[in-house]
């Protein structure tokens, strides 16, 4: 069984029964505690369950340390370079990418740290000098510090941000040594956030003082509102879809659908085409042809592809893949084999690109607050052969 890594922010994670449950890969509710079984992308890789938040904790594990070894006294006008540590605390040799890592200091802008490394094996570290700016006033003064990290499998990738707040004392001008004493309650600082005092690390290991020996540890913490904000999940500045979301399936005949519910595949992906679903031995866990009352046109639906497209959750946005040699359009764009795509609501799916009438798919997405709790996916069949 698959031992999660350190959690880097608080969560509900999947029970061991879970894990026990999700050995059988047609099992998609627990069968000890009921709970709904959310696979990981890369669960042949990894094994993982998601946790409440969508994230899989065996794939994304990252941490942050800041070396006191490096330290040195700061002074009012100095600027500190942070010898910032991220690693990769994955149990199962998952890869993790460092996307992008951003500082905010006092009241200025976030600002992007240029990365000399970007792919962080498992149990590897990388090291990365973050640089204040000058610190004109004494003080204690604050910096966040926001990584975004992506874990990728074949041609998906999930992104997430994580942030982490440090405070550093800035002594007074001049040669006089100051000692600072700082009183500092949790909730005026924020939670999480972590006193990095130079001048009182430098003077420690001068002396031969093994307290900060180690790097010191950060609390990271998922940063859900920045991650919609900076775009990297959901639809920007308005709804997410989650992986619990739910699919209605209207207008397929009998038995071309499964029932209504979230995507509970193993891949996480729904494939859609004129092939046979699943349990009769085909490739797709959709069939979509031109048909009414189970009447199929098999002259005009030998246009579909026995695979035509896929359809899953990515970054929570509703994702289309489309896998037919003959392409796709979506509303009134087409768009080539191996192209992804993010649906939004109101969208058409048009398998024929030539024929688009004769069947298509529209997407409306129902939403409560700021995420879509279904997805009402309606098959349309036009005019065409023997049903017109």
């Amino acid at each position: 069984m698959i031992e999660m890594a350190p959690s880097p922010s608080s969560t509900s994670y999947p029970e061991k029964c879970c894990f026990r449950t999700s050995l059988d890969r047609n099992a998609t509710f627990c069968d000890e505690c009921g709970a709904p079984l959310m696979r990981c992308m890369a669960t042949d890789e990894c094994g993982g369950l998601l946790d409440d938040s969508g994230r899989c904790p065996v794939c994304v594990a990252p941490g942050m340390s800041l070396n006191a070894g490096s330290a040195s006294s700061i002074r009012v006008g100095g600027t500190l370079a942070l010898p910032l540590i991220v690693s990769n605390a994955s149990p199962v040799g998952r890869p993790l990418f460092i996307d992008e890592i951003w500082i905010r200091g006092d009241h200025s802008e976030l600002k992007k740290i240029d990365l000399p490394f970007q792919r962080l094996m498992s149990g590897s570290t990388g090291e990365v000098g973050l640089r204040t700016g000058v610190l004109d006033t004494e003080g204690l003064h604050r910096f966040d510090i926001i990584a975004v990290v992506a874990t990728r499998y074949l041609w998906r990738e999930e992104r997430y941000a994580f942030t982490t707040s440090i405070a550093i004392p800035v002594a007074p001008e001049g040669p006089s040594e100051i000692v600072q004493n700082y009183n500092i309650q949790a909730d005026a600082i924020g939670a999480g956030m972590t006193i990095y005092n130079p001048t009182r690390i430098q003077q420690e290991r001068e002396a031969g003082i093994a307290t900060h020996a180690e790097p010191i540890q950060l609390t990271l913490r998922r940063a859900d509102t920045l991650e919609r904000r900076l775009g990297h999940r959901g639809y920007k500045g308005s709804y997410a879809v989650r992986r619990s979301t739910c699919l209605v399936w209207q207008g397929f005949d009998k038995g071309q659908a499964p029932l209504d519910g979230p995507i509970r595949t193993v891949s996480g992906v729904l494939s859609l085409g004129r092939a046979s679903n699943a349990p009769e031995g085909g490739l797709n866990d959709v069939r979509l042809v031109i048909s009414q009352d189970g009447k199929i046109d098999e002259a005009a639906s030998v246009h579909i592809s026995r695979r035509h497209f896929q359809l899953f959750i990515q970054n929570d946005r509703f994702k289309l893949r489309v896998e037919s040699q003959n392409g796709i359009r979506i509303n009134e764009k087409a768009h080539k084999r191996g192209v992804v795509l993010t649906l939004n609501d109101g969208d058409v799916i048009h398998p024929l690109v030539r024929t688009q009438d004769a069947v298509s798919v529209a997407v409306r997405f129902e939403i409560q607050h700021d995420e879509v709790d279904r997805i009402v996916l309606t098959r349309r069949v036009g005019i065409s052969g023997s049903l017109s």
